[in-house]
């Protein structure tokens, strides 16, 4: 039994040729013609001749206008992607070209002159309290450790002494005028690999090892020093205070806040005292504050904070130990 194609009754008859025309369209377009001509009680191609005779052919010109456009653009792009990406390859033959030249101009190799370049930028930007490995991955974005120690090498002499171990300083090579004046010093608070050496001025090291009292030299003759006042006595604790800065800001830079906290309220108070016997008791509290006051903004808010309440506190201590040393004299 054939199945009326619009329904009950016999199928329209038209007055032109028929043709058969197929097409792939998405499910929800199907479902939805499905429901509106089953609403219609229309078969597929009365809906299909009502619907062309009906709808705006202005706007289905429209809409085909941006279709062409999307793929127009869409091509564009396709395109422009390509160029961009061709460019990069040309930007980086270029760069590297040159470089060849420059090497060639110089009598060295690329890998040499490649080296000596990282190594003026890793100067440009050095600064106290960085490890090397450190201002390495910040600089250069480096990660591989083999290659960070090959940099160290070719800059600093790393070679170990007679117990083969390496030393607690590196010294730049003769080679490495960028890194005269720096210093690579083994950190203190840790077990470390030489990548971990940190960078010191080779002044601030001297003025640090002036600092420690006894450590550096034991005196044949006791000699009475006039004792500082004014900006002879600031400039003494300000010497100081830098060390402070830095160790405590290295101890931070390596998440250790219990041990910073513990090395400011229990190891400054001891060396300040030893600090301040060089200074007249009379201008201890001036001196102090007036530097901490001069370095806030580049020490920052909180260190100083911190530090003030710490050395306020130990000179009131000195201070009642000295008066009880008067009063038992008496």
């Amino acid at each position: 039994m054939r199945i009326p194609a619009r329904g009950p009754g016999r199928p329209r008859k038209w007055n032109s040729p028929l043709v058969q025309w197929r097409a792939d369209i998405p499910q929800e377009d199907y479902e939805l013609a499905e429901e509106e001509r089953l609403k219609l009680g229309l078969s597929r191609a009365e809906w299909f001749h009502w619907m062309l005779r009906h709808i705006k052919l202005d706007v289905m010109e429209l809409i085909a206008k941006v279709k062409h456009q999307e793929e127009y653009i869409t091509q564009l792009e396709k395109k422009n992607q390509a160029l961009l990406e061709e460019r990069e390859k040309l930007l980086a033959r270029i760069e590297k070209l040159e470089l060849e030249n420059e090497a060639l101009r110089q009598g060295r190799s690329v890998r040499s002159y490649q080296d000596a370049l990282k190594l003026k930028e890793l100067a440009k930007n050095a600064r106290e309290g960085v490890s090397w490995k450190a201002l390495c991955a910040e600089v250069l974005g480096l990660r591989d450790e083999k290659k960070i120690k090959d940099l160290l090498k070719l800059a600093f002499v790393v070679r170990k002494n007679d117990r083969n171990r390496f030393p607690d300083k590196f010294y730049p090579k003769d080679i490495a005028e960028e890194f005269h004046g720096w210093v690579l010093k083994r950190p203190e608070t840790k077990v470390a690999d030489i990548i971990d050496y940190v960078l010191h001025r080779e002044d601030t090291l001297k003025a640090a090892k002036d600092l420690k009292v006894g450590e550096a030299a034991k005196e044949k003759v006791p000699e009475v020093k006039p004792l500082k006042t004014g900006k002879a006595a600031e400039r003494w604790i300000e010497m100081f205070f830098e060390v402070v800065y830095r160790d405590y800001t290295a101890l931070i830079n390596q998440k250790r806040g219990k041990d910073a906290k513990k090395y400011l309220e229990e190891n400054v108070p001891k060396k300040l005292e030893k600090v301040l016997q060089d200074i007249d008791p009379e201008d201890w509290r001036r001196a102090v504050l007036a530097v901490l006051e001069a370095h806030e903004e580049d020490w920052g808010d909180v260190f100083v904070s911190n530090l003030r309440r710490v050395a306020l506190r130990a000179l009131n201590e000195f201070s009642r130990a000295s008066l009880a040393e008067v009063r038992a004299d008496v």
